[in-house]
C-alpha cells in the first residue's frame, strides 16, 4: 500500500487524471460565504491569532494540533446529530488497482463512532517542511479516496495547513482547485473561521 505521504502532486494528476484549475464554483461558493463572526468567537480568534504569533516557528506537529487547531476547531463545533468530526482516522481503498491509505489528522463524516461518507479532509503540517514532502499532494490524495469511497459524484473539500499558511482545496470528480494562502496571523484568521463555519452549511445543504 502507497501511504499518503509518499504521493507528490504530478503522480497524483497522472496515475489519477486529475487535473487543476484556478478555481471551481464549489471552491468560490466556500470562500466568499455569508458567514458572519460573532463578539464572542472574534475576542477568541484574537486570542489564539497571539499565540499563533508568538509560538508558531517553534511549534512542533503535536503543539500546532494542541494549541491552536484544536481550539479552532472547537469553535466552529462540528457535533452534530448528522455528522461529527474524527481525528486521526485511517483512509483505505484501491483506486485504479493502486492500493492507497494513510491517517488523516482531521475528517467531518457521517457516523457517531466510525467515520462513513467523509465531506471533509484537513491535513496540517509543522512550519518546517522535508523538502521530500508535498502536504498540498498528501491532502488531495486523501480527498480522492475519501471521494472514491463516498462514490456519489459529489465534490469532496479539503484544508492543507502549513504553519501559519491554510489552503482550501475542493476535488470535483476529475478537476480540483486549490486557493490561495491565508495567514492566520493576520486579520486573515477571520475570514478562514468563517470558511470553517461556512463548511457545514455546504454539507447541510448539498452533501447530506
Amino acid at each position: 500500500m502507497k501511504s499518503f505521504n509518499h504521493w507528490i502532486i504530478d503522480e497524483v494528476e497522472e496515475k489519477f487524471n486529475l487535473t487543476q484549475k484556478e478555481t471551481l464554483p464549489a471552491l468560490e461558493e466556500w470562500l466568499n460565504n455569508p458567514e458572519t463572526v460573532s463578539d464572542n468567537h472574534r475576542q477568541s480568534l484574537l486570542k489564539l491569532r497571539q499565540r499563533l504569533r508568538d509560538y508558531v516557528n517553534g511549534w512542533n506537529e503535536v503543539e500546532m494540533k494542541m494549541m491552536f487547531l484544536s481550539f479552532l476547531i472547537d469553535l466552529a463545533d462540528y457535533s452534530t446529530a448528522k455528522y461529527h468530526p474524527f481525528f486521526e482516522r485511517s483512509l483505505i481503498a484501491k483506486i485504479n488497482n493502486e492500493q492507497i491509505g494513510g491517517v488523516v489528522d482531521m475528517l467531518i463524516a457521517q457516523g457517531k463512532t466510525v467515520p462513513k461518507h467523509p465531506f471533509f479532509c484537513l491535513h496540517e503540517y509543522k512550519p518546517s517542511i522535508p523538502s521530500s514532502k508535498d502536504p498540498t499532494a498528501q491532502t488531495l490524495i486523501a480527498m480522492l479516496v475519501a471521494q472514491y469511497l463516498n462514490n456519489n459524484g459529489k465534490p469532496v473539500y479539503g484544508i492543507c495547513v502549513v504553519g501559519r499558511l491554510w489552503y482550501f482545496i475542493v476535488l470535483d470528480k476529475q478537476e480540483y482547485a486549490i486557493s490561495l494562502a491565508y495567514d492566520a496571523t493576520k486579520d486573515e484568521l477571520f475570514d478562514i473561521f468563517k470558511i470553517l463555519l461556512h463548511i457545514k452549511t455546504i454539507i447541510e445543504t448539498k452533501l447530506i
